[in-house]
C-alpha cells in the first residue's frame, strides 16, 4: 500500500572533524538518531511491523577520515524551518560534528558520482604522471564478495600534487566507490621507490556526474 502521508524532505551537509573521526559509521548513525529525538525534530518513521526513522547517510566515512561535505537526508512529519533544524542539531551535536547547511528538496544521493579527497602523506611522490598513464592499476580491494584483485584505474578521475598534499577525484556512490587509502596503497606499489608512510584523509567535496558540487 502506498504511503499517502504528507512528508517533508530535507538534505543536510555537515562536517566531521576532530575526535569525531574515530566514531564508526554505525555508532554515528545511532548517536544521531538519539540527537534528533532529543532536540524534538518530528522525524517520520516507516510504516509496518518494524518502523524505522526515514533518514539516510551517503557514503559512510571510514574511521580516521575527516570530512567537510557529509550528506544526510531525512523526512519529517511536519514542516520545520531550515535554520531551525540547523540550529537545533548544532546545539546538541557531538564535538566535531557541525551542520553546514540544511535545504528542502528531493534526494541528492542518486546524483552522487565523485568525491574529492585531500590526502596528507608523510612523504610526497615526485610525480604521478607514470601512475596515471597506466592502463590498469591492479590492487587488492574489499568488495561485496570479499577482498580480490581489482582494476581501480577506471575509478581514478584525477590526481593533483599540491605542496605537502595530494588531491584526488575518485568514483563515489552506490554503483562505484573507491577510497583514497586504496589509491595510496596502489601508488606505493606502482611508483618506483615511493613510500607514502602514514596518511591523513579528508573528504573535501562531493559531485554529481557533471562534476557539479552537491551542496
Amino acid at each position: 500500500m502506498a504511503d499517502e502521508r504528507i512528508l517533508y524532505d530535507y538534505y543536510i551537509i555537515y562536517e566531521k572533524t576532530d575526535n569525531a573521526k574515530y566514531i564508526s559509521h554505525l555508532d554515528f548513525v545511532r548517536a544521531y538518531n538519539r540527537t534528533m529525538r532529543r532536540v524534538g525534530l518530528p522525524v517520520a518513521f516507516s510504516e509496518g511491523f518494524n518502523p524505522h526513522p526515514l533518514l539516510s547517510f551517503a557514503l559512510p566515512l571510514s574511521v580516521g577520515y575527516t570530512s567537510g561535505c557529509e550528506l544526510l537526508e531525512l523526512r519529517l512529519a511536519e514542516e520545520v524551518a531550515e535554520e531551525d533544524i540547523r540550529d537545533r542539531l548544532n546545539a546538541a551535536a557531538p564535538r566535531g560534528i557541525r551542520i553546514l547547511s540544511v535545504r528542502r528538496g528531493k534526494s541528492r544521493m542518486k546524483n552522487l558520482r565523485y568525491a574529492l579527497y585531500t590526502v596528507t602523506p608523510e612523504s610526497m611522490p615526485e610525480s604521478v604522471d607514470g601512475f596515471m598513464d597506466m592502463d590498469k592499476i591492479i590492487i587488492d580491494k574489499k568488495t561485496k564478495s570479499g577482498v580480490k584483485d581489482t582494476d581501480v584505474r577506471p575509478d581514478i578521475r584525477e590526481i593533483r600534487l599540491l605542496p605537502g598534499k595530494i588531491e584526488m577525484v575518485l568514483s563515489a556512490g552506490s554503483d562505484r566507490n573507491l577510497k583514497p587509502d586504496v589509491v595510496m596503497k596502489a601508488m606505493n606499489k606502482y611508483i618506483p621507490g615511493y613510500d607514502s608512510g602514514d596518511c591523513e584523509y579528508h573528504r573535501t567535496a562531493i559531485y554529481d556526474g557533471e562534476m557539479k558540487t552537491i551542496e
